[in-house]
């Protein structure tokens, strides 16, 4: 069983809704958490190289600047909002998109090696990440 609480057996088949309760629930235990964000971990293994994951964000939250050295990443905001930052090496910023879901732009594609963060607007956002490997701490991300 993953720490999402999925069951993985083949001879079943499982549809899990992606919805507002769940959402909730995510956002309760971030309410907790001193960083104001939590992960769902949507992998179907945790031997699973990739990541697959939703990021609920609460209002306050902001990811450290960080670079990915071995993949490129997705970020697509699924409810709410939350914005992107891009930064050069020396940590200025260089761009920022606001993603909104349903918008014309609710998410960004991210190319390997280039310095971004995440963070909360001042609503509650939920994010679906998407990256080829898995995280490793300080190996597969570099924070500036």
């Amino acid at each position: 069983m993953l720490s999402t609480g999925i069951n993985v057996n083949p001879t079943l088949r499982h549809v899990m809704k992606l919805d507002r309760q769940l959402f909730e629930q995510t956002a309760a235990k971030a309410a907790k958490s001193p960083r104001l964000r939590m992960h769902y971990d949507l992998r179907d293994s945790e031997d699973e190289d990739g990541q697959r994951m939703l990021n609920v964000l609460l209002p306050g939250t902001k990811s450290a600047i960080h670079r990915h050295t071995d993949t490129s990443e997705v970020v697509v905001c699924i409810y709410g909002s939350a914005i992107e930052r891009f930064y050069d090496e020396q940590g200025n910023e260089t761009e920022m998109v606001v993603m909104k879901a349903g918008s014309e732009t609710p998410g960004v594609w991210i190319e390997q090696e280039r310095y971004h963060s995440l963070e909360a607007t001042d609503e509650m956002g939920v994010v679906f990440e998407a990256k080829a490997h898995r995280y490793i701490p300080n190996i597969t991300e570099q924070k500036l």
